[in-house]
């Protein structure tokens, strides 16, 4: 490392071209080098962000360095703060993402593919006690930090073992990183002597297939489940989520459509704005029999549209509902939620062409035909009639549970992991 270093400064005097060439073999090691001189001056320790001062042990850091990954770790972290008992989750992911949804528990940052300052100062305040990389590239300085204060350090949905850093160019040094690895759960088993070949042990390496995009699944009170339904009689019901006002009566006007083919459905509407209920129940009470969750008005079975305007309920929605359209992807910004919520919990799913920060849950179901994508507000009804049609329903609920399947295996693994590193940290 120091003859590169060294060569690179050597080559001032040997012209632009030799520069040039030193640069692009040592450039990345230099780069680094300086980054760790300039922190020793410091003090040796970069300052955490206030933002950590929310964090608490056991510590669990979720990092990548692309913004579809991220969405996987963000679904993770929901199911480990559900099942973990007084855990904290830090998700690091690139500069210039929209934020995650605020969640008690979780702490997002922006950080560097391989943040080796951080991760330092981490290590020294509030150790980790696990640590589980979805990143394109190894952050082997992370790693190298991380491992020194007994982390449990976890590569998942990798295809190759390459380094983030120019470090990986120095002889045997991805070797050493790599040793420092406790676990990789591979995508699939093809790529495992690209593993092995670097002297990684077989126990290290698991095939447990791709993380899953699915978020947490979302609760549901079966009591009120089962009162609801029998307050509407059993009536088939569409439920339309999240939706923003401008997409307000284009939703209304799909379900007056939809009311044709079949007069005696309910749609269960919740409005991006909860503060909107009582003004939406004002605007259609002279065109629909309508009641307000708020306001717990009564619901009877001549009830044609239900404003749901409460948080936390939407488990019970998509569970009483055949169908369901995803609010916001007929514009704007994009789809206000994932599909996953409705997917896993067997409703089937109508949505526009916008899919926001979603993308890829949509991309894997449409890829599954578990959607059915309409292009305009236009055939937004004739959409959701298909959709509620009980063959149509339960060809696309089936679909749709599969690719939630899917990413189930690694999903468990990667949980039964970190959940474990954290109960080894707090029995010390």
């Amino acid at each position: 490392m120091l003859r590169q270093c060294l060569g690179l400064f050597r080559c001032k005097s040997a012209g632009p071209d030799a520069l040039a060439r030193a640069r692009g073999a040592g450039g990345g090691i230099v780069q680094g080098l300086t980054k760790r001189l300039q922190m020793l001056a410091k003090g040796g320790r970069a300052a955490l962000p206030p933002a950590c001062a929310a964090l608490r042990s056991p510590l669990i850091w979720l990092h990548c360095d692309n913004a579809r990954g991220t969405q996987r770790l963000a679904a993770l972290s929901e199911i480990l703060l559900q099942e973990g008992q007084g855990l904290s989750v830090l998700v690091s992911h690139p500069a210039g993402m929209e934020p995650l949804p605020d969640l008690p528990g979780r702490i997002e940052l922006a950080l560097e593919p391989d943040d080796a300052g951080f991760a330092h100062a981490l290590a020294a305040q509030l150790p980790p006690a696990a640590f589980l990389s979805t990143a394109r590239r190894i952050p082997g300085g992370m790693i190298s930090a991380l491992s020194s204060c007994g982390t449990v350090i976890c590569l998942a949905d990798m295809a190759v073992p390459r380094l983030a850093s120019g470090w990986g160019r120095l002889p045997g040094h991805r070797r050493s990183v790599l040793r420092r690895v406790d676990h990789v759960f591979l995508p699939h088993d093809a790529i495992r002597s690209d593993w092995s070949g670097y002297g990684m042990r077989e126990e290290v390496l698991m095939r447990a297939g791709r993380l899953s995009v699915t978020p947490a699944a979302l609760g549901c009170n079966e009591a009120e489940r089962e009162a609801l339904a029998e307050a509407f009689r059993h009536r088939t019901m569409w439920f339309a989520t999240h939706v923003p006002e401008r997409e307000e009566e284009m939703v209304i006007a799909a379900h007056g459509e939809a009311l044709r083919d079949s007069h005696r459905l309910v749609l269960l509407l919740h409005p991006a704005d909860l503060q909107r209920g009582a003004a939406l129940k004002a605007a259609l009470r002279s065109r629909f029999s309508t009641a307000l969750r708020s306001e717990d008005d009564l619901v009877t079975p001549e009830t044609q549209v239900y404003i749901v305007d409460t948080e936390s309920e939407r488990g019970l929605w998509y569970r009483l509902a055949v169908a369901c359209y995803i609010g916001g992807s007929l514009g704007g910004d994009g789809a206000l939620v994932s599909p996953m919520e409705a997917a896993g919990l067997g409703c089937a799913i109508v949505h526009g062409r916008m899919f926001g920060r979603h993308a890829e849950a949509f991309d894997l179901l449409r890829q599954a035909r578990a959607t059915r994508m309409v292009q305009g507000p236009e055939a937004l009804g004739p959409a959701i009639g298909g959709a509620l049609r009980p063959e149509q329903a339960a060809d696309m609920a089936n679909r749709g549970w599969q690719v939630i399947a899917e990413g189930a295996e690694a999903t468990e693994a990667v949980l039964s992991t970190l959940v474990t590193a954290c109960k080894r940290q707090a029995e010390g």
